[in-house]
């Protein structure tokens, strides 16, 4: 369970937060006092700490400070009621504080920036503990880390160098590339890079929403619009008001609602539904598909007009297939990262484990990576002296399935061009089915298409269960 200290001289204030945060599955600390609160530090170790800035004897900035200074693996967030500018624009400059929140909260946004600053938190742990015991790749591959994106591939960090350079514009980002490389990760480097970092990141998936739900998850709505609306809605552009929205599978919007977005872009301004007041719209939008809109646009299921709009700033992201060494540094990593979590040494990996996920396709890509070295130190027990090829899933073994997209390290330009468009048949479908029990996102993921396009295809050719 992750640890959270709240500091705040406002008895009602610790209350609420504890409260909003125990049903977040954390454990919480809380003191009235600041200097009580440093104490408790010397003695305990914090993931995270909240403090208000204004408190009798200290303010949050210099107890944050001290924090920094001693405690610097600890993820801090400032809120205030007082625009104390010149206090909180110091302590971003001197790294004494992540974020910044202010008062009255937002319940949401607030349990979304402890879980990203938790997240990275973890991130941070888990590479400690990879420097602490690197395996021979490692010491032969430093890692060079952009917002806990990992690489030492020259394509993919020279995207990055585009993003670090371009970010701080409020231009509209669209991330290409297929299902697992990471799209949503990059989105929130943007969002980091941005002038808008202090503002929330919201994130929502338009292939997993019917055109009426995602419509009222964009735009928000009144009560009683529509059957169902009991109460007023909040949207996500209301939401991320101020910060950034990231739509994913972008090209699952339907025609009729692409239309009111390309509005909103235009005008800049929307309207709720079953409302009749407009909002202004003030968002840094990313938006992704494992698509690209050219092709979205030549299959007519994509506005051109949208698609010069949320293209402004294009960013590919090459599969994993292509990344060169980056297959053995995140394997490395990510296996660090597994066995730390269950509080164990990494275990050396045989050549010829290396040799194998080498030869192989990796369709779901760096999340299917991170899964199978889930599944390695899930399956590695305290007799083992080695990673061997019993650990490895049966499907990366076998290469067995996918007909029609022979994925291999011999003919990687070719299988690209089939990943990004495959021709998808009822026998290929009852394969990939076979291949991986049914499970719809490693069946995605193999084709390189979304949920939705996939449940679309089980449905056309009566495989829909």
């Amino acid at each position: 369970m992750r640890s959270i200290l709240i500091v705040d001289d406002d008895d009602y204030v610790l209350k609420s937060l504890a409260r909003l945060l125990r049903s977040e599955d954390l454990g919480i600390s809380s003191y009235h006092d600041p200097q009580e609160a440093l104490i408790q530090c010397s003695v305990r170790q914090f993931d995270l700490i909240l403090s208000d800035q204004r408190m009798p004897g200290m303010l949050g900035t210099e107890f944050f400070a001290q924090i920094a200074e001693n405690y610097p693996s600890t993820r801090r967030i400032l809120i205030s009621g007082y625009a104390d500018f010149d206090d909180v624009t110091e302590a971003f400059n001197k790294e004494a504080i992540h974020k910044f929140i202010v008062k009255p909260w937002n319940n949401q946004q607030l349990t979304a920036v402890i879980a990203e600053q938790l997240s990275l938190k973890e991130m941070g742990d888990s590479e400690v503990v990879a420097q602490q015991e690197p395996t021979p790749v490692e010491a032969q591959a430093p890692k060079s880390s952009f917002h806990g994106i990992v690489t030492e591939d020259p394509a993919l960090k020279e995207r990055l160098s585009i993003i670090a350079r371009t970010a701080t514009t409020d231009a509209p980002f669209y991330i290409n590339g297929e299902t697992g490389t990471g799209k949503e990760m990059v989105a929130r480097a943007i969002h980091m890079e941005s002038e808008r970092s202090n503002g929330s990141f919201v994130a929502i998936n338009c292939a997993n929403l019917t055109e009426t739900l995602l419509e009222s998850q964009l735009f928000g709505h009144k009560k009683g619009a529509f059957t169902g609306a009991d109460r007023d809605q909040k949207g996500m552009l209301e939401e991320a008001e101020g910060g950034t929205l990231f739509l994913d599978e972008v090209v699952e919007i339907p025609l009729a609602l692409q239309a009111k977005l390309l509005r909103v872009l235009q005008e800049r301004e929307y309207t709720p539904v079953g409302d009749t007041r407009t909002r202004k719209f003030d968002v840094k939008l990313i938006s992704a598909s494992a698509l690209s809109l050219n092709q979205a646009v030549s299959d007519g299921v994509f506005r051109e007009d949208l698609r010069y709009r949320l293209e402004v700033i294009p960013i590919q992201l090459p599969p994993l297939r292509e990344r060169g060494r980056d297959l053995k540094l995140l394997f490395d990593l990510f296996l660090s990262q597994q066995f730390a979590r269950q509080g164990r040494a990494v275990l050396p990996v045989r050549d010829d484990v290396y040799k194998v996920i080498e030869g192989y396709s990796w369709p779901g890509n760096v999340r299917e990576l991170a899964n199978v070295c889930t599944y390695i130190a899930a399956l590695s027990n305290a007799e083992d002296k080695a990673v061997t090829l019993d650990k490895l899933p049966i499907v990366i073994t076998s290469q067995s399935g996918a007909p029609e997209i022979e994925l291999g390290a011999d003919n990687t330009q070719a299988n690209s061009a089939k990943k990004s468009n495959p021709v998808i048949t009822r026998e290929s479908l009852e394969k990939v089915i076979e291949q991986y029990g049914g499970h719809r996102e490693n069946m995605a993921a193999h084709f390189g298409i979304s949920r939705m396009t996939l449940w679309r295809k089980l449905k056309q050719f009566g495989l829909e269960q």
